[in-house]
């Protein structure tokens, strides 16, 4: 079979070096063609695969000289293929070294500049990166190019996504980033990239956040960041749904990479590969499978390089995939692509999670071969260990700890030195003329310190120097400070001795270097500790994920035992008598697994006092169980058969049995996880603003310090003002020139660009977490700066401000004189029709049906068959039913008024002649029922409030002056029922809105009442209304969406609601407060942190804008001077004391008992909002609006009690 190649050659010089080459390469059997070009410095080869590999390629050019390797885009593809491969993948990385913004922005610049990457996303904090790239694009290219920007980078996973139409987002790692300049320095490359529309860069997390077009690959945007001069690894990258109500759940496929170990010389491939394809084809589920060998088929004619025995690499790492199939990756980078000692075997799985656990895979491959095993790849004890090592800086605190001990070490005897070189006794210890001692000694001493300890300076100045003198950092402005005191020092020696001076040693600068090295290495290593401290919250929830769980092995005999003990959810025996002994332990199977290999349906076994392994239901046992990390319920919460558990939480003092229902990446933990990290790549506006002055800070910086070095040497050596220069330079020893010099190195070092990084991604990542740690979700720093601008506040009814639990309070059975159905018939009907619903009123027509039908067990069936089910939306819901003891069939709707009103509109008389009397002063939830076009009766319930809705609403309008309204819905009288007993004015009660018209109540209120408003003349003006949007996510998403803030309250079950800003994990419903206790919470902490932000870029402001003055010699005239050592440690306190200021949010805490005035500070009268209504009230009255604002309370009439699509 015939192949191409194009290799890329490094050392050709001349056409004589591409001649050898295409000689060498012509001459080896199967290559039919070979171009060599100097320009490009390619060589493409047209080759018989089944006569030579590509490795055998390249080794006959390196064997003439030359340096080869496959370019990422060309490399041969090896392995099987089962149906159509996926065109695209998300890769994860690992970042290390990242101290600041500018090192992940030059990270998402270098990925970014990679052909095939489609999004990148860097952040700081958690030192992680996303990359999506074309398959044709190695992950291992992403990750050399995020080395050569200087950092470490390692592959955390890689997973297939299908091709999509839709933008893309992509979550890459970045290392190496020390300030905001290196964050703006990746923002701005990115952003630069045709396709990319949206770029977020977090120094804190360490992780960078891009919105993109299909056509810029992962791999490009990680190329780009690398170019900047940062370590990128993808971690992740996934397409924008345009589903409000889609989530990446939905989707029941899953991806698991397995390492095979045990293959030796003279294991069968042709063989092993036929048991591999013969074993995932005899499995339900497989949708996809791909295989890459280290070793190529002996029919290919390659060499095969031995395995080796069975080992376990301490980190195996994910393959590449593409259309082809995959192509196994190095374990180093400082080889080429085929060398077969760094290649892996592997194998890569698409499965369906409902049909296929991925234990069941993973045993049926071990079962194939007794030699060969296949171990999950990145394993979650793995990938967590390695996000904890980043994410609390152990790795960063021992460097700078050990550099900082080191440096006092050399600095202290370097102070003496140069505060004792005039004695006389360093004056005789000339060794030769014009050198002394004293000298030698300390140039031995710095010298050390400069290339040895600050040796991480160096590598970053090297990277500004090659990326052209961009990207430049704060740790390019310490290289240059201390290297102008080194190189000064040595000039000073140089002309001492060249003079032959005997009279001592020369004047140097020698402990200006070697002590701005100490206090930098000090405020790095405080720096590194405070921000350790801020990611504690996330670092706790990674913490709780169990590495691993014991199952039972035999389900059938399993339930068997528990019938034996008469355990099911119709019996609870006593506490006492609920437990198991020991023998009985001793004669139930179980199995120890880890963690990756739990699956649904799988019954846990855990321990008192142990890790819950994964979301589920008790169905043997219970205890008390402790989530106060995950939900904020400070309690521990009792739990029985039946009620549901979290994966993560901690087993109280009895033994429980759970059935799995989510686990791994779909489990409401690591959903959690996901959003406290993804937070920090969501940046609020004024973040970016100070991204974008950080990376045109140092240049700034560096220009001031040339400008104050001239404007000295002018006014000491040209204007002639001796009799009038500042006392420093008349008493200074060593000349004015020597004054000079400092203040220009006072400058440089001074400066100080990661207080301004740092300000805004510290104070999140501790709020976001103190949030987290109150159930309250929040996704970025723009979430917070819009939640401080809300000003009205809308609530979904049902579910969100009632409990949903809908109580029948009243029915009529409406049968006409010719109907051939009974009473019986009618409740078989209408519970056929509902049994299958999910909505509370669904579930209690179901309820009734059930008690009027004499249905007590579960295995009780309705009579019927159903067919052509639908739900319309905001209408109802339809069905056929065929009844089993009659053969007609029957078309039943039920549904609300606007049911009637758009579909029935006829029935309106018999409607009336019918219910005229009962209904018109309904305040109850209807629902009617019409079978086969005739209106057959009606149901009336009602809904209860949930506990303590009422003290909140009375806490929102009368403590924080917050405008309360509902939309629902429900009818006029059910709604304006709720609101009354609420304390809501009627005029802020919408009733009847279909869940698709909410966000147009939401449109209307910011249009009338300033948001996007009209002013007099009919212009645009500012947004004076904040409205945020609380419901229950799901039907609820396009008015989460449309509103300022989208506050979701989650069932548990699904977490991550992309539509919503805000997730609030509701508490136990056993609590005092229940999941409500969000909303303020979530308003509270998004107040306190972005206050804490401001207070954080005044104080990094002020710093600079007051330091530099002081270091320019502004103040010299006063005798007030500002010497480098001293420049060095205000620099270094500065992003300390900003990191310290930070970790103060962790002190905000909720009200301890209901909510109450301490809860949070007095929030101010809503000014803003009443001057968009005072400059509105013209256009109010003129469409006979109705506005009310009251000094006592918030009543404040919204819009009509009507549905928006009526509005004039």
């Amino acid at each position: 079979m015939s192949s191409e190649v194009i290799l890329s050659v490094s050392g050709m010089t001349c056409g004589a070096c591409s001649a050898s080459i295409t000689e060498a390469v012509s001459k080896i059997d199967g290559v039919s063609q070979v171009s060599v070009s100097l320009i490009t410095e390619e060589a493409k080869v047209n080759y018989d695969e089944s006569k030579v590999s590509a490795g055998q390629l390249i080794e006959g050019i390196e064997d003439c000289g030359f340096d080869a390797k496959l370019l990422p885009n060309h490399i041969q593809k090896k392995g099987i293929l089962k149906n159509t491969a996926p065109e695209t993948l998300v890769t994860t990385f690992n970042i290390e070294g990242m101290t600041c913004g500018a090192c992940s922005a030059s990270i998402t610049e270098g990925v970014q500049a990679l052909d095939g990457v489609l999004e990148c996303s860097i952040s700081l904090l958690t030192s992680s990166g996303s990359v999506k790239h074309v398959s044709s694009l190695l992950a291992e290219s992403i990750k050399n190019t995020i080395e050569d920007c200087g950092f470490d980078a390692s592959i955390e996973s890689s997973r297939i996504t299908s091709k999509s139409t839709h933008q893309y987002v992509t979550l890459i790692s970045v290392g190496g980033m020390t300030c905001g300049a290196c964050s703006s320095s990746i923002t701005e490359a990115v952003q630069a990239m045709d396709g990319v529309s949206e770029v977020s860069v977090s120094l804190i997390t360490e992780e960078a956040l891009i919105n993109h077009e299909e056509s810029v690959t992962p791999d490009l945007i990680k190329q780009t960041i690398e170019d900047c001069g940062f370590d990128a690894n993808v971690k992740s990258s996934n397409p924008i749904s345009n589903d409000l109500n889609s989530n990446n759940d939905d989707d029941n496929e899953d991806e698991t990479s397995l390492q095979i170990f045990g293959i030796k010389d003279d294991t069968d491939l042709v063989h092993l590969q036929y048991n591999i394809e013969a074993a995932l084809n005899s499995l339900p589920g497989i949708a996809h499978f791909y295989l890459a060998f280290k070793n190529d088929h002996s029919s290919n004619g390659s060499s095969s390089t031995s395995v080796g025995n069975l080992s376990t690499p301490e980190q195996p790492l994910f393959t590449d995939s593409n259309s082809n199939g995959i192509q196994a990756i190095r374990l180093r980078d400082n080889h080429d692509y085929l060398e077969n000692e760094n290649l892996i075997d592997e194998l890569s799985v698409i499965y369906d999670t409902q049909a296929l656990g991925v234990r069941l895979l993973v045993d049926t491959l071990n079962n194939i071969d007794d030699d060969i095993l296949f171990l999950i790849v990145n394993s979650v004890d793995q990938s967590l260990a390695s996000q904890l090592r980043l994410l609390t800086r152990i790795a960063d605190i021992k460097y700078w700890k050990n550099n900082l001990l080191k440096c006092i070490g050399f600095g202290i005897p370097t102070l003496i030195l140069t505060h004792t070189e005039k004695m006389e006794f360093w004056k005789h210890t000339l060794l030769f003329p014009g050198f002394f001692l004293v000298t030698l000694i300390e140039l031995i001493i710095t010298t050390h310190v400069q290339f040895n300890l600050g040796s991480v300076f160096i590598k970053k100045f090297i990277q500004f120097i090659k990326l052209g003198g961009k990207n430049a950092t704060m740790d390019v402005l310490v290289c240059i400070s201390t290297m102008i005191s080194y190189m000064f020092s040595i000039l000073a020696i140089g002309l001492n001795v060249w003079s032959g001076n005997k009279d001592g040693p020369p004047t140097v600068l020698f402990d200006t270097s070697v002590m701005l090295i100490t206090f930098i290495s000090l405020g790095k290593w405080l720096e590194n500790k405070a921000k350790g401290a801020t990611s504690n919250a996330l670092s706790k929830l990674l913490s709780l994920t169990p590495t691993n769980c014991t199952i039972v092995s035999n389900l059938e005999e399993y339930e068997t035992f528990l019938k034996s003990k008469q355990i099911n959810t119709e019996k609870k025996l006593p506490r006492e008598e609920n437990n198991l002994s020991s023998s009985t332990m001793t004669d139930l199977q179980t199995r120890n697994i880890g963690i990756d290999l739990i699956q649904t349906n799988d019954v846990a076994v855990v321990l008192p006092g142990g890790k819950i392994p994964a979301d589920g239901e008790i169905v043997f046992g219970e205890s008390e169980i402790d989530e106060s990390l995950i939900t904020g319920e400070s309690l521990p919460v009792f739990k029985q058969q039946g009620d549901h558990v979290i994966g993560g939480s901690i087993n109280g003092p009895d033994l429980i049995h759970i059935r799995v229902l989510r686990s791994g990446r779909k489990s409401q933990l690591q959903q959690i996880i996901n959003l406290v990290r993804d937070s920090q790549v969501h940046k609020a506006p004024v973040q970016r603003f100070a991204d974008y002055i950080a990376a045109r800070f140092v240049p700034c910086v560096l220009i001031l310090a040339t400008i104050t070095f001239a404007f000295w040497l002018f006014i000491c050596y040209i204007a002639h003002v001796q009799s009038n220069l500042p006392l420093a330079f008349q008493k200074e020893p060593n000349g004015k020139f020597f004054v000079c010099l400092k203040l220009a190195i006072s400058v440089i070092v001074v400066a100080c660009p990661c207080a301004l990084g740092l300000a805004a991604p510290t104070a999140v990542m501790v709020g976001t977490g103190v949030g987290a740690a109150h159930g309250a979700l929040i996704k970025g720093g723009d979430v917070l700066e819009k939640a401080n601008n809300i000003n009205v506040i809308l609530f979904d009814k049902t579910g969100t401000l009632t409990t949903g639990d809908m109580t029948l309070v009243n029915h009529k059975v409406i049968l006409l004189e010719n109907s051939k159905l009974n009473c019986e018939d009618w409740w078989n009907l209408l519970g056929s029709v509902e049994c299958n619903s999910e909505h509370p009123i669904g579930r209690a027509i179901t309820k009734e049906a059930r008690d009027k039908l004499g249905l007590s067990f579960e295995e009780d069936n309705f009579n019927s068959i159903i067919s052509d089910f639908k739900v319309l939306t905001g209408l109802g819901i339809r069905a056929s039913i065929q009844l089993s003891n009659r053969s007609a069939e029957h078309k039943v709707f039920i549904g609300n008024d606007r049911m009637i009103n758009e579909m029935f509109s006829h029935l309106k008389p018999v409607l009336q002649k019918y219910l005229n009397d009962e209904l018109d002063q309904s305040v109850n939830t209807l629902a009617h029922v019409i079978i086969d076009g005739e209106y057959s009766g009606f149901y009336e319930f009602t809904d209860c409030l949930k506990p303590n809705a009422k003290q909140l609403i009375d806490y929102l309008t009368s403590q924080q002056n917050y405008i309360v309204g509902i939309v629902t819905g429900d009818n006029k009288g059910a709604a304006i029922k709720i609101g009354h007993e609420l304390g809501i004015n009627e005029g802020n009660v919408f009733s009847e809105i279909s869940p698709v018209n909410k966000d147009k109540v939401i449109v209307d209120i910011k249009r009338r009442f300033g948001g996007a408003a009209y002013n007099e003349t009919g212009d645009n003006s500012v947004c004076n209304v904040g409205v945020a949007f609380v419901g229950d996510g799901i039907n609820d998403a396009p008015a989460l969406a449309q509103a300022d803030i989208g506050m979701a309250i989650s069932s548990g079950t699904d977490i991550a609601i992309e539509s919503a800003d805000i997730v609030l994990i509701g508490q136990s419903q056993k609590s005092e407060v229940g999941d409500l206790y969000g909303v303020p919470i979530a308003l509270g902490i998004s107040h306190a942190t972005f206050q804490r932000i401001k207070i954080n870029f005044i104080w990094a402001a002020v710093y600079n804008l007051i330091m530099l003055p002081f270091a320019m010699g502004c103040f010299l005239p006063f005798n007030v001077m500002l010497p480098p050592i001293a420049a060095g440690a205000s620099m270094a306190m500065s992003s300390v004391s900003v990191v310290i200021s930070s970790l103060l949010l962790k002190n905000w805490k909720p009200p301890k008992g209901g909510l109450g005035d301490k809860f949070m500070g007095k929030r101010s009268r809503t000014g803003r909002i009443y001057n968009g209504v005072k400059r509105n009230f013209n256009f109010f009255k003129k469409n006979e609006r109705k506005l009310h604002l009251r000094n006592e309370s918030a009543d404040f009439e919204l819009l009509p009690n009507q549905s928006p699509e009526a509005s004039p």
